[in-house]
């Protein structure tokens, strides 16, 4: 049998990395670029194939010291500066990352990817003139993709006059010639764009093309899904946590907010966030990858968590738990907020509370609290329709569930059971419901409360959350930077017959209260994202 000769030269062992890497086979091609580096220590480009695929490997501080060698060799190499910024954005380094993104755009001012990447990071900066300079560059660059224009409009409103609106427009026309996936984008853009300009009727329809587009791309399993949602409840009865109740970490240094996206999230976190003994670390992944790490997986899927193992969390699993998550955290938090000081100037906080922010830690309350029993919860809620409707307007990259009215309508009825069972079964004091119509009605009042629940004094800041400067990177990143107001409160609806798969999923229960009076109809482009 004849084998293929090994690879003698450097370019013939990176040639073999790129073909690995491009089958997803990381590790391996990690190992063929090693061995060009040695045989070639001076490659810029060597380096480079090296950075992005620890970046792949979510192996981030090595990547970036990759990209700065691969940099220090070939100071012209655009793509280098790129990496390097997508890699810092991946560690929440985003004044890094937008330093990084300048290089590259300075020597190639036609990198589209490069500026739109710059506008992400500007905007979860808060700095949004220079975000909306970004993008139209990276328009301007590359008017044909939608993501572009896209991450615009969610930030930014245009009139029909703007240029970016007409070439919307132009593209939105043509979207039929588009790759599947470039339509959904396009509508989704030109759906919002729509909204902001009051034409409604035209807009929903947009949404409607967007999210029947985007739904065939998404693998989502309902059946399963809302089958843990109904068995979690036979796992984690109130005797089971009375029984476990003490067992885990005593750390009270958590504070979960968790609903629907959409929910009025992002502003509890700001309002908190505003307090100086509190850190808010965003949407966090953290709790799920301990768990995973703990619990015993399905044979098939390592990925996958075998619920009925819960029955078996005994004092060490639980305090493990809660002490893998501080762990997982606090290797993650002080990069960030050693960043936050140096972008406050004699600052001396030191937090004694962070936030974590991650809606879909609701599945996970009953775990959460045996894990971290003195851990806060706060339960962030909004009219039915209202969120559905929110987050029928937008792509999401976790939502898997959203793009389909009826199963948008039934996700909502499962997760408001669950958050039900939730409230019966933690003890006292452990999650409070914050309301987003209510805390708009009596603002000062429920962030007294907020406070009050969260162990924490009076802080007159919180009142002022929108001038508090934080990295902000979800969807609500303008909105919880301009003050509270009443029109927030509704969008405008769209006819029944359109509704009614929603109206269907969310049940007799839940559907009466989506309902609107004609007088509560506001524009669509005033509600408050979260």
């Amino acid at each position: 049998m004849k084998h293929d000769p090994q690879p003698a030269t450097a370019s013939e062992w990176r040639a073999e990395g790129e073909a690995l890497a491009a089958r997803g086979e990381l590790d391996a091609a990690l190992q063929r670029f090693d061995n060009a580096r040695s045989l070639a220590p001076h490659d810029a480009l060597v380096h480079q194939r090296i950075a992005a695929t620890l970046a792949a490997l979510n192996r981030f501080p090595e990547a970036v010291e990759r990209y700065r060698e691969a940099i220090a060799l070939d100071p012209r190499e655009t793509d280098s500066y790129h990496g390097l910024g997508w890699t810092l954005e991946q560690m929440h380094r985003l004044e890094q990352a937008v330093d990084a993104y300048r290089e590259a755009v300075h020597l190639n001012p036609q990198a589209d990817g490069s500026h739109n990447n710059m506008g992400n990071c500007l905007q979860a900066l808060g700095r949004f003139d220079e975000a909306h300079a970004a993008y139209r560059r990276a328009i301007e660059a590359a008017p044909q993709v939608p993501l572009y224009y896209r991450n615009f409009v969610q930030t930014k409103r245009l009139t029909t006059e703007d240029p970016v609106f007409v070439a919307l427009e132009r593209l939105a026309g043509n979207a039929a010639s588009l790759a599947q996936a470039d339509q959904a984008e396009i509508h989704f853009a030109y759906g919002q764009a729509l909204s902001d300009v009051g034409r409604h009727d035209a807009s929903f329809d947009h949404f409607l093309k967007g999210n029947a587009l985007h739904r065939t791309a998404v693998r989502y399993n309902e059946a399963e899904s809302l089958g843990l949602f109904a068995h979690l409840p036979e796992l984690t009865t109130s005797e089971v946590l009375q029984a476990k109740r003490g067992l885990g970490d005593p750390s009270d240094a958590p504070i979960f907010i968790v609903g629907m996206p959409r929910s009025g999230s992002t502003l509890i976190e700001q309002i908190l966030a505003s307090h100086p003994r509190v850190f808010g670390a965003g949407e966090r992944t953290e709790f799920g990858e301990a768990l995973v790490n703990a619990i015993r997986r399905e044979p098939d899927d390592p990925l996958k968590i075998d619920i009925e193992a819960l029955r078996e969390v005994e004092v060490a699993p639980l305090r493990a738990l809660g002490a893998d998550y501080l762990r997982r955290m606090r290797r993650a938090l002080p990069e960030i907020q050693r960043q936050a000081r140096e972008e406050a100037p004699g600052s001396t906080a030191r937090f004694t509370h962070f936030t974590d922010k991650y809606p879909f830690n609701f599945i996970n309350l009953g775990l959460i609290h045996l894990a971290l029993p003195n851990a806060r919860f706060i339960h962030s809620s909004r009219a039915p329709l209202q969120t559905c409707l929110s987050i029928f307007s937008r792509i999401f990259h976790d939502v898997p569930f959203s793009y389909d009215l009826g199963e948008l309508g039934r996700y909502y009825r499962a997760y408001h059971a669950l958050m039900a069972h939730w409230q019966r079964v933690l003890p006292d004091g452990v999650m409070i419901e914050v309301n987003y119509e209510e805390l708009v009605d009596d603002f000062e009042g429920n962030v007294r409360r907020l406070l009050a629940h969260c162990g924490l004094d009076w802080d007159e800041r919180c009142l002022s959350f929108h001038q508090t400067m934080r990295q902000v990177s979800t969807a609500s990143s303008a909105q919880v930077r301009r003050p509270l107001y009443r029109t927030s409160l509704r969008r405008w609806q769209p006819r029944q017959a359109l509704l009614q798969p929603l109206f269907d999923g969310l049940g007799p229960q839940l559907a009466p209260a989506a309902g609107l009076r004609a007088d509560e109809v506001v524009a669509a482009g005033m509600e408050r994202r979260s």
